[in-house]
Protein backbone atom coordinates (compact mmCIF):
# COMPACT_ATOMS: atom_id res chain seq x y z
CA UNK A 1 0.00 0.00 0.00
CA UNK A 2 1.17 3.63 -0.61
CA UNK A 3 2.99 5.45 2.32
CA UNK A 4 0.50 8.06 2.14
CA UNK A 5 -2.16 5.64 2.83
CA UNK A 6 -0.63 4.40 5.51
CA UNK A 7 -0.60 7.65 6.75
CA UNK A 8 -3.65 8.41 6.09
CA UNK A 9 -4.53 5.52 8.13
CA UNK A 10 -2.84 6.40 10.99
CA UNK A 11 -4.37 10.14 11.23
CA UNK A 12 -7.41 8.77 11.32
CA UNK A 13 -6.86 5.82 14.04
CA UNK A 14 -5.24 8.78 16.00
CA UNK A 15 -7.66 11.27 15.32
CA UNK A 16 -10.83 8.91 16.34
CA UNK A 17 -8.74 7.75 19.93
CA UNK A 18 -8.70 10.82 20.68
CA UNK A 19 -12.12 11.84 19.78
CA UNK A 20 -13.16 8.81 21.91
CA UNK A 21 -11.18 10.39 25.11
CA UNK A 22 -13.22 13.15 25.29
CA UNK A 23 -15.96 10.21 26.68
CA UNK A 24 -14.09 7.99 28.17
CA UNK A 25 -12.14 10.68 30.31
CA UNK A 26 -15.60 12.25 31.60
CA UNK A 27 -17.24 8.53 32.56
CA UNK A 28 -14.46 7.24 34.68
CA UNK A 29 -12.00 10.45 34.94
CA UNK A 30 -8.80 10.80 32.57
CA UNK A 31 -6.13 9.05 34.74
CA UNK A 32 -8.31 6.03 34.80
CA UNK A 33 -9.77 6.15 31.47
CA UNK A 34 -5.88 6.85 30.34
CA UNK A 35 -4.74 3.76 32.14
CA UNK A 36 -7.03 1.18 30.77
CA UNK A 37 -5.95 2.57 26.89
CA UNK A 38 -1.90 2.26 27.99
CA UNK A 39 -2.98 -1.26 29.30
CA UNK A 40 -4.97 -2.18 25.85
CA UNK A 41 -2.27 -0.36 23.71
CA UNK A 42 1.15 -1.89 25.85
CA UNK A 43 -0.70 -5.33 25.16
CA UNK A 44 -0.97 -5.04 22.01
CA UNK A 45 2.54 -3.78 21.02
CA UNK A 46 3.57 -6.83 23.13
CA UNK A 47 1.98 -8.82 20.66
CA UNK A 48 3.65 -6.72 17.64
CA UNK A 49 6.70 -6.84 18.82
CA UNK A 50 7.41 -10.12 20.81
CA UNK A 51 10.41 -10.96 18.75
CA UNK A 52 12.27 -7.25 19.41
CA UNK A 53 10.95 -7.95 23.56
CA UNK A 54 12.87 -11.42 23.34
CA UNK A 55 15.90 -9.70 23.23
CA UNK A 56 15.14 -6.62 25.26
CA UNK A 57 17.95 -5.84 27.93
CA UNK A 58 18.76 -3.01 30.19
CA UNK A 59 20.75 -0.27 28.45
CA UNK A 60 22.92 2.27 31.07
CA UNK A 61 22.19 5.51 28.23
CA UNK A 62 18.97 3.72 26.92
CA UNK A 63 16.91 2.99 29.59
CA UNK A 64 16.88 6.14 31.33
CA UNK A 65 15.97 7.49 28.29
CA UNK A 66 13.03 5.23 27.84
CA UNK A 67 11.85 5.98 31.06
CA UNK A 68 12.12 9.74 30.90
CA UNK A 69 9.93 9.42 27.51
CA UNK A 70 7.38 7.21 28.67
CA UNK A 71 6.95 9.58 32.00
CA UNK A 72 6.92 12.23 29.91
CA UNK A 73 4.17 11.26 26.82
CA UNK A 74 1.81 10.16 29.42
CA UNK A 75 1.41 13.15 31.53
CA UNK A 76 1.06 15.23 28.02
CA UNK A 77 -1.52 12.37 27.49
CA UNK A 78 -2.79 13.13 30.42
CA UNK A 79 -3.01 16.90 29.79
CA UNK A 80 -4.51 16.16 26.10
CA UNK A 81 -7.33 13.80 27.88
CA UNK A 82 -8.41 16.47 30.56
CA UNK A 83 -8.73 19.34 27.63
CA UNK A 84 -10.38 16.84 25.11
CA UNK A 85 -13.13 15.89 28.84
CA UNK A 86 -13.46 19.79 29.11
CA UNK A 87 -13.39 21.33 25.81
CA UNK A 88 -14.25 22.50 23.44
CA UNK A 89 -12.45 19.42 21.18
CA UNK A 90 -12.15 22.13 18.38
CA UNK A 91 -10.06 24.09 20.46
CA UNK A 92 -7.82 21.76 22.09
CA UNK A 93 -7.02 18.65 19.67
CA UNK A 94 -5.73 21.34 16.94
CA UNK A 95 -3.39 22.98 19.61
CA UNK A 96 -2.26 19.85 21.26
CA UNK A 97 -0.89 18.60 17.87
CA UNK A 98 1.48 21.66 17.23
CA UNK A 99 3.86 19.78 18.76
CA UNK A 100 6.45 19.45 16.29
CA UNK A 101 6.40 23.62 16.05
CA UNK A 102 7.50 23.24 19.80
CA UNK A 103 10.11 20.50 19.02
CA UNK A 104 11.95 23.12 16.10
CA UNK A 105 11.53 25.86 18.69
CA UNK A 106 13.20 23.23 20.86
CA UNK A 107 16.09 22.30 18.55
CA UNK A 108 16.85 26.13 17.91
CA UNK A 109 17.58 26.35 21.92
CA UNK A 110 20.36 23.53 21.42
CA UNK A 111 22.14 24.91 18.90
CA UNK A 112 19.95 23.88 16.17
CA UNK A 113 19.85 25.65 12.59
CA UNK A 114 16.49 24.88 10.90
CA UNK A 115 16.22 26.20 7.05
CA UNK A 116 14.32 29.07 5.88
CA UNK A 117 11.34 26.68 5.32
CA UNK A 118 10.87 25.29 8.94
CA UNK A 119 11.09 28.67 10.39
CA UNK A 120 8.34 29.24 8.01
CA UNK A 121 6.31 26.01 9.00
CA UNK A 122 6.81 26.91 12.70
CA UNK A 123 5.37 30.15 11.71
CA UNK A 124 2.79 29.45 10.41
CA UNK A 125 1.66 26.65 13.40
CA UNK A 126 1.90 29.55 15.39
CA UNK A 127 -0.08 31.80 13.79
CA UNK A 128 -2.53 29.37 13.57
CA UNK A 129 -2.71 28.73 17.02
CA UNK A 130 -3.34 32.03 17.80
CA UNK A 131 -6.09 32.52 15.34
CA UNK A 132 -7.94 29.24 16.62
CA UNK A 133 -7.97 30.45 20.36
CA UNK A 134 -8.67 34.15 19.31
CA UNK A 135 -11.85 33.18 17.26
CA UNK A 136 -13.18 29.93 19.15
CA UNK A 137 -16.68 29.60 19.53
CA UNK A 138 -17.96 29.94 22.82
CA UNK A 139 -21.19 28.61 22.56
CA UNK A 140 -23.19 25.72 20.61
CA UNK A 141 -23.40 21.76 20.35
CA UNK A 142 -23.98 19.94 23.34
CA UNK A 143 -22.47 21.96 25.51
CA UNK A 144 -21.82 26.35 26.00
CA UNK A 145 -18.42 27.64 27.20
CA UNK A 146 -17.40 30.74 28.80
CA UNK A 147 -14.36 32.80 27.63
CA UNK A 148 -12.60 31.92 30.85
CA UNK A 149 -13.27 28.10 30.03
CA UNK A 150 -11.76 28.25 26.74
CA UNK A 151 -8.65 30.20 27.42
CA UNK A 152 -8.14 27.33 30.06
CA UNK A 153 -8.51 24.56 27.89
CA UNK A 154 -5.96 26.71 25.20
CA UNK A 155 -3.50 26.24 28.41
CA UNK A 156 -3.90 23.10 28.74
CA UNK A 157 -3.86 22.39 24.89
CA UNK A 158 -0.45 24.33 25.08
CA UNK A 159 0.82 22.35 27.51
CA UNK A 160 0.28 18.92 26.19
CA UNK A 161 1.60 20.31 22.82
CA UNK A 162 5.23 21.49 24.50
CA UNK A 163 4.81 17.74 26.78
CA UNK A 164 4.92 15.91 23.62
CA UNK A 165 7.52 17.86 22.46
CA UNK A 166 10.20 17.43 25.38
CA UNK A 167 8.72 13.84 25.53
CA UNK A 168 9.04 12.88 21.59
CA UNK A 169 12.27 14.18 21.46
CA UNK A 170 13.68 12.00 24.17
CA UNK A 171 12.02 8.88 23.15
CA UNK A 172 13.56 9.18 19.96
CA UNK A 173 16.46 9.15 21.64
CA UNK A 174 15.98 5.99 23.41
CA UNK A 175 14.56 4.04 20.32
CA UNK A 176 18.62 4.48 18.72
CA UNK A 177 19.02 2.06 21.54
CA UNK A 178 16.00 -0.12 21.57
CA UNK A 179 14.19 0.49 18.22
CA UNK A 180 11.10 2.13 17.73
CA UNK A 181 8.15 -0.24 18.45
CA UNK A 182 10.34 -1.75 21.72
CA UNK A 183 10.83 1.88 23.18
CA UNK A 184 7.25 2.75 22.67
CA UNK A 185 6.15 -0.95 24.53
CA UNK A 186 8.74 -0.03 27.80
CA UNK A 187 6.71 4.36 27.44
CA UNK A 188 3.24 2.44 27.42
CA UNK A 189 4.20 0.37 30.76
CA UNK A 190 6.17 2.98 32.19
CA UNK A 191 3.08 4.74 31.61
CA UNK A 192 0.96 2.91 33.72
CA UNK A 193 3.14 2.45 36.47
CA UNK A 194 3.19 6.26 36.50
CA UNK A 195 -0.65 6.53 36.64
CA UNK A 196 -1.15 3.91 38.79
CA UNK A 197 1.10 5.44 41.75
CA UNK A 198 -0.97 8.52 41.07
CA UNK A 199 -4.02 6.84 41.46
CA UNK A 200 -2.67 5.03 44.70
CA UNK A 201 -1.49 9.29 46.02
CA UNK A 202 -4.81 9.74 45.94
CA UNK A 203 -6.29 6.84 47.77
CA UNK A 204 -8.42 6.47 44.46
CA UNK A 205 -8.75 3.03 42.99
CA UNK A 206 -8.88 2.35 39.07
CA UNK A 207 -12.80 1.63 39.15
CA UNK A 208 -13.59 1.49 34.88
CA UNK A 209 -17.37 0.39 34.65
CA UNK A 210 -18.08 -2.75 32.55
CA UNK A 211 -19.98 -0.93 29.94
CA UNK A 212 -17.35 1.30 28.93
CA UNK A 213 -14.39 -1.63 28.78
CA UNK A 214 -15.26 -1.90 24.58
CA UNK A 215 -14.06 2.02 24.55
CA UNK A 216 -11.36 1.74 26.10
CA UNK A 217 -10.42 -1.33 24.22
CA UNK A 218 -11.13 0.48 21.05
CA UNK A 219 -9.28 3.12 22.08
CA UNK A 220 -6.35 1.38 22.92
CA UNK A 221 -6.26 -1.30 20.12
CA UNK A 222 -6.84 2.28 17.75
CA UNK A 223 -4.19 3.80 19.63
CA UNK A 224 -1.55 0.67 18.71
CA UNK A 225 -3.39 0.47 14.95
CA UNK A 226 -1.72 4.26 14.49
CA UNK A 227 2.00 3.29 15.53
CA UNK A 228 1.69 0.11 13.46
CA UNK A 229 0.20 2.20 10.26
CA UNK A 230 2.79 4.94 10.71
CA UNK A 231 5.76 2.84 11.01
CA UNK A 232 4.73 -0.16 8.30
CA UNK A 233 6.17 1.96 5.32
CA UNK A 234 9.63 2.17 6.55
CA UNK A 235 12.32 1.56 3.92
CA UNK A 236 9.89 2.17 0.98
CA UNK A 237 9.56 4.75 -1.39
CA UNK A 238 8.29 7.88 -0.38
CA UNK A 239 7.90 6.29 3.29
CA UNK A 240 8.38 10.17 4.45
CA UNK A 241 4.82 10.94 2.95
CA UNK A 242 3.36 8.64 5.82
CA UNK A 243 4.50 11.06 8.49
CA UNK A 244 3.45 13.87 6.55
CA UNK A 245 -0.09 12.94 5.90
CA UNK A 246 -0.51 11.89 9.51
CA UNK A 247 0.06 14.89 10.81
CA UNK A 248 -3.55 15.47 10.26
CA UNK A 249 -5.05 13.72 12.89
CA UNK A 250 -5.98 16.31 14.62
CA UNK A 251 -8.75 17.32 11.72
CA UNK A 252 -10.24 14.10 12.27
CA UNK A 253 -10.67 14.63 15.97
CA UNK A 254 -12.22 18.19 14.99
CA UNK A 255 -14.37 16.74 12.29
CA UNK A 256 -15.97 14.30 14.73
CA UNK A 257 -16.41 16.76 17.20
CA UNK A 258 -18.11 19.21 14.60
CA UNK A 259 -20.27 16.41 13.18
CA UNK A 260 -21.21 14.50 16.75
CA UNK A 261 -20.78 17.11 19.53
CA UNK A 262 -21.86 20.04 16.80
CA UNK A 263 -19.36 22.46 18.22
CA UNK A 264 -19.69 25.55 16.94
CA UNK A 265 -16.82 26.55 14.92
CA UNK A 266 -16.15 30.09 12.92
CA UNK A 267 -14.62 30.60 10.05
CA UNK A 268 -11.40 32.23 10.87
CA UNK A 269 -11.21 28.89 13.48
CA UNK A 270 -11.61 26.56 10.02
CA UNK A 271 -8.69 28.66 8.89
CA UNK A 272 -6.74 28.68 12.14
CA UNK A 273 -6.81 24.70 11.85
CA UNK A 274 -5.86 24.43 8.55
CA UNK A 275 -2.73 26.74 9.16
CA UNK A 276 -1.50 24.08 12.25
CA UNK A 277 -2.59 21.38 9.87
CA UNK A 278 -0.91 22.62 7.20
CA UNK A 279 2.58 23.99 9.23
CA UNK A 280 2.90 20.51 10.77
CA UNK A 281 2.71 18.53 7.56
CA UNK A 282 5.42 20.88 6.34
CA UNK A 283 7.74 20.42 9.40
CA UNK A 284 7.23 16.48 8.59
CA UNK A 285 8.16 16.54 5.11
CA UNK A 286 11.52 18.88 6.22
CA UNK A 287 12.28 17.09 9.69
Amino acid sequence: MDPALWGAVTATTWGTADFIARYTGRAMGVTVALVGVLIISGLGLTLLAWDDLAALTWHPQGGPLAIAGGVGITFATLLLYWGLARGPVTVVAPISSCYPAFAMLIAVARGGRPGATELLAVAIVLVGVVVVARFAAEDGGESSYSHEHVRKSVWIGLAAAAGFAVAVLVAQEASTFYGKLPSLWIARWVGVACLLLVLAAKRQRPHMPIRWWPFLALQGLLDSAAYVALFTPAGLPGAEMAVVVSSGFSAVTVLLARLILREAMSRAQWAGIAAIIGGVALLSWYS
